[in-house]
């Protein structure tokens, strides 16, 4: 595909005016034209409002393997947003901290909906420094896909007392089915996050955790133990032939327990999925959350349709990057994973005496080698990259990516 994006800022004493758009052309001709971005944003003191299709660069770094809540996996998705642009500063019983907070509205986009989904999303960080240097910061992401229209399920709620119980996460009213009456309505899914950086005279190390939830066993109790991705990043203040080095390991495996949840226990969290919004965590038939969760379809399963076939995974994913000279920056990445599909998947086929393809977890080795140019021109930029997959759980593929970057000045 080729693509090309266009921003620009106005700024009048503290108020501030953005906007962009970034359109594709697929070079095959079925394909259509798209924005992949376009977006509007009033920045007013510490306070933004944006509206449109902005792309999320990665939470903690670029050599992240990606957030489990919303990566850079899947296409766009059109929100009205609004929140704090910068930390800001409070105190409450003496006790000083800094807090980023965030509210957004989205559509999300996939085939089995004869309706489109809203998509609900909130957030708040807490920033507390510990030194001149040094900083911890907890966070909450909270995500949640309600109302709409699906094909096995018909319409879904969508009225303004059900957006405050989709907010707070409460059960359904009288106009919701019987299920989500009892649970809480809509799919709701995030993170808590916490992290720890540390500046020295150099370089800056990061320490970060994602912790997931699907439900209150996860949000609440933490049942899901130590399920989450764990990260280091280490980033030197000037480039060097290693500038900046990644490592993350990602489990998924416990969610709750191995036994589907009942009046006294809960388990089978099932990262992703939903028996009513079957498509999953997804948008335009790609994964919102880390990519290492895998789409697929089973016969019988999700209505035939395309879900998360693969959400217990254990994983290591390393990214180092720098300069080999003064205009060429290099880029690699590596992921292992192995992966054990879903817990309701295995509980099915065992039922039916049918063999499961992900018994005793599938190996995967996938990796990207990127060189880019530095400076090679005022307007111009090029890089080149290389991408494969080589294991037992998707097909052997190799990729090449040329990309050239013309800068516009309007």
């Amino acid at each position: 595909s080729k693509g090309s994006i266009v921003n620009f800022k106005i700024s009048e004493e503290r108020k501030v005016f953005r906007y962009g758009a970034e359109i594709i052309f697929p070079l095959n001709q079925n394909e259509e034209i798209f924005f992949s971005q376009a977006y509007l944003r009033l920045e007013n003191n510490n306070i933004y409002f944006k509206v449109g299709k902005k792309s999320n660069l990665p939470k903690y770094n670029y050599l992240s393997s990606g957030s489990l809540v919303e990566s850079t996996n899947a296409s766009t998705i059109p929100k009205l947003s609004f929140g704090t642009n910068d930390y800001k500063n409070i105190s409450l019983f003496n006790f000083k901290f800094q807090y980023l907070v965030k509210m957004a509205h989205g559509l999300i986009n996939a085939p089995e909906y004869i309706k489109n989904p809203f998509l609900h999303e909130k957030s708040i960080n807490i920033k507390k420094e510990i030194s001149e240097n040094s900083h911890i910061n907890l966070g909450l992401n909270h995500m949640a896909i309600w109302s709409g229209e699906t094909i096995q399920h018909g319409k879904q709620p969508a009225s303004l007392s059900d957006f405050f119980r989709i907010m707070l996460a409460l059960p359904g009213g009288n106009s919701s089915i019987n299920q989500e009456q009892k649970n809480a309505l809509g799919n709701h899914l995030g993170a808590w996050t916490i992290s720890y950086e540390k500046k020295y005279k150099d370089k800056i190390l990061s320490l970060y955790m994602e912790h997931p939830f699907e439900d209150e066993s996860g949000a609440r109790w933490i049942l899901n133990e130590f399920d989450g991705l764990y990260g280091i990043n280490i980033n030197k203040k000037k480039s060097s032939y290693i500038s900046e080095f990644t490592y993350e390991y990602i489990s998924t495996m416990d969610q709750s327990g191995s036994e589907g949840a009942s009046d006294s226990t809960y388990g089978w969290d099932n990262y992703y999925n939903h028996y009513i919004y079957q498509s999953g965590w997804t948008n335009n038939g790609k994964v919102i959350g880390n990519p290492l969760f895998t789409l697929g379809s089973n016969k019988g399963r999700y209505s035939n349709g395309e879900y998360i076939i693969n959400n217990r995974l254990k994983a290591h994913h390393f990214g180092f990057s720098g300069s080999i000279s003064e205009k060429i920056n290099y880029k690699i990445l590596f992921t292992y994973s192995e992966n054990f599909g879903t817990y309701p998947d295995e509980d099915y086929f065992k039922s039916k005496n049918k063999a499961y393809r992900f018994d005793g977890g599938l190996m995967q080795r996938s990796g990207l080698i990127e060189l880019s140019s530095k400076n090679l021109s005022d307007k111009i930029d090029v890089s080149l990259a290389f991408g494969f997959d080589n294991g037992e759980l998707l097909n052997k593929t190799d990729s090449f990516m040329l990309k050239i970057n013309h800068k516009f000045i309007f």
